[in-house]
Parts: C-alpha cells; structure tokens; sequence
C-alpha cells in the first residue's frame, strides 16, 4: 500500500497539493500537456519553482496563463473538461466528486442548486488545473490513501467577488465540517476551498495511523507570505510492505423506512441521490407497521456528505427518521476499456482486478441495449459480443 501523510504548518491550497505531488515524482509536464488538449479557449504552463523560507527547502507552484478565454463555468462544463481530460477513469472520478463537493458547499452557502453554482475563483482555469492535476499526480502516483493532521486557519476576513467574507470562508467551512481546524494569529486564509475539496475528497482521512517505510518527502509553498511562519505543507510517501488487493475506504450508510412513498417517488430519489455522489442506493422489501407493505432505502455514502444525503431524505421521501451507521468497504481495482464489435460500435466494458488479474467483466447495459436496437438483434448477443471482443 503507498501512503500520503500531509502535514500543514502554512494551511492548503491547491496548488500546494499539486506542488508536493510534483515533488514526490507525479510527471507535471504530462498534465500539463493532457489539461491543455481539455480546457476549450484556454492555455497555461505549469511552473514548479525551488523555493526556501524558514531554513526550508521546497518548491513552489505556478500555473501560468498565455491565452485566456475569461470564461465563467459550472458544474457541467467543469464536468465536460473533466471526461475530456485525457486522464485515467480513476483521476476522472477523483475530479467529478472534488466539483460536485465544492459545487454543493458553494450552492449551500449562495442558497442554490449545485448545478447553478457559477464558479469564479475556483472555476478559474489556475484553479481548475490545481484541482485536476492533483486527481491525476494522486493516481499516477499509484495513492492509496491519504491521512492528515490538524489543519492551521487564519482569522479576521477576506475580500473575494462577491464581498468581504469572514475567514475560513463559508464554502471551505462546510468542506472541513467534522474535520479538526487550529486557530492561529494570521490574517490570512489559509486553508482555501480548493484544498479543503482535496484533502477530503482524498480516499483516507484525518488523523489516520499510518505504518510503513519511508520512501520520499516533500515541501510544498503557497504564494502567500505569513507573518510568524511558513506557508509550507509537507507530503511523506510511505510504502508499506505488502500491497493489498483491494482498498479500504470509511463510509455511512443512512437507512429510513418507507411505506407511504410511491414507487416512481422512490425511484427519483435514488437516482437523484447517485446523480449527486451517493456511492451506492438499494431499497429493500419490508411489511410495516399495520402488516403495510413498503420498503427500506439504503444510502451509501462519505462522513463528508452525511449532512446533505439526510437532508435530502427528509425533504424528498417525508420520512421522520434516518438510522445512521459508520462502516467499512473494501474496493476492487477496477477500470474501463472500450472493444469494437463486428458490427463497428463501440463498447465500454468495465473491468475488477484482483491480485493484479481480471476477475470479472462487465458490458455497460445503455450500450448495448442502444447497439440492440440499431441492429435488430438481442441484447444477450450484443452483450457476449463485447466480452468475446475483449478477450481477443
């Protein structure tokens, strides 16, 4: 397993994160090149620059712009770059749930749904970088998962577009709920939106116990200069010495009886609630109260999201209760490839690794049933087509 342990003496921000994963040995020129074949209008360079402060030594990050097309994007034009992003499916999915965290804190905060959020200062093509490069250093990298201790916070407040804001600001303070914070002297911010989307959005946590061999560390800075310490943020890659076949990851699961819910109700909810980052949604069958038939909604999902998740239980299905429960899951490797069948169409087939070999396949359904119906022929063959196309 390869670990990250982010220590934070200066806060977080994005491209601290992307800095330090540079540092650890993430190939910055290939994002670089990838992003800008992404971004429609735009161009930059990534630039990490040796830096030094308080007997230091470290580097710094810059995300240069040489065309800007001023655009202003939301969430699905965030989303568009991101499946356009040359990039493996694992940073792809990485990058969707960092957006979709920032575009609900943002949309909480301005009173809005999460599609609507106009991002400004993180939908700038700097910051857009920054938070898709460090999804893709963290899976070249070959990351597991992440821990991180105590985050620093400034006080006082800070000018942003739509006003002077009081520090952390409200988007960042819904993204760190749960998460320990240390007041500090500075009046500055310090921990930005961008790199509390990261920190916990990143597979892991806070204050985890990580044991293994050291393997690199790194030291990262902001641009800002503080007054009594550095902006600096430390990244130690730690290996241990077996590498499991799956990972691990700490989720809840909401549970709420429903009887008095009709089923095409029932079905909007669960696919709202996928559509907005749940990991998983299932309903199961149950008799109630009076011998009335209904059924029980499962919710898998981060601590993160618990919050948001509940509150869409209760505003959507009317129930008066949701059980909540902390569990584990563990997670095969998996991936997508695409197979051409002999027809011409293209299939996406999604793969599970264990041990590094192919344990199961699957054919993306909407696929096929569409190449079905083009070609007046049954699903089943359409479907075993695919999977003979990927074993050839």
């Amino acid at each position: 397993m390869r670990y990250i342990r982010f220590d934070s003496i200066g806060g977080a921000a994005g491209d601290m994160i992307l800095a330090a994963l540079g540092s650890l040995g993430a190939d910055l020129k290939q994002i670089e090149q990838g992003l800008n074949t992404a971004i429609p209008g735009d161009a930059f360079a990534i630039e990490k620059i040796p830096f030094s402060d308080y007997g230091m030594n470290g580097a710094k990050l810059e995300v240069k712009i040489t065309e800007n097309s001023g655009t202003e994007r939301a969430l699905p034009e965030i989303a568009e770059i991101i499946d356009n992003a040359p990039m493996p499916d694992a940073a792809k999915k990485l990058a969707h749930e960092v957006f979709h965290r920032l575009a609900h804190a943002e949309g909480e905060v301005h009173g809005c749904h999460a599609h609507h959020v106009h991002f400004h200062e993180v939908g700038a093509v700097d910051s857009i970088v920054d938070i898709l490069g460090s999804c893709w250093a963290f899976v070249m990298l070959g990351i597991d998962s992440i821990s991180f201790g105590a985050l620093p916070e400034g006080t006082g407040t800070f000018r942003c577009r739509h006003g002077i804001y009081p520090i952390p600001a409200p988007a960042t303070l819904r993204l760190l709920k749960g998460i320990e914070i240390t007041q500090t002297d500075e009046p500055f911010e310090m921990i930005t939106p961008t790199g509390a989307a990261l920190l916990t959005t990143f597979p892991g946590g806070q204050n985890r116990r990580i044991t293994g061999k050291v393997v690199a560390e790194a030291v990262s800075f902001g641009s800002r200069k503080l007054n009594g310490r550095p902006n600096a943020l430390r990244a130690t890659l730690i290996e241990s010495a077996e590498r499991a076949a799956w990972s691990c990851e700490t989720c809840v699961e909401l549970e709420t009886n429903l009887d008095d819910v009709p089923p095409e109700t029932a079905g909007a909810i669960a696919a709202g609630l996928l559509a907005n980052g749940a990991r998983d949604v299932w309903m199961t069958p149950a008799v109630m109260k009076k011998q009335r038939p209904g059924f029980v909604l499962h919710v898998l999902c981060m601590e993160s999201d618990l919050d948001r998740f509940s509150e869409t239980l209760f505003r959507e299905s009317g129930t008066l209760g949701v059980r909540v429960r902390r569990t584990e899951r563990r997670i095969l490797e998996r991936d997508t490839v695409a197979v051409k069948l002999p027809c011409g169409t293209e299939i996406h087939v999604k793969r599970a690794f264990l041990g590094g070999k192919v344990i199961s396949a699957k054919p993306e359904y909407e696929e096929c049933l569409r190449a079905a119906r083009e070609q007046g022929i049954p699903y089943r063959e359409v479907f075993l087509s695919a999977l003979n196309a990927l074993k050839s």
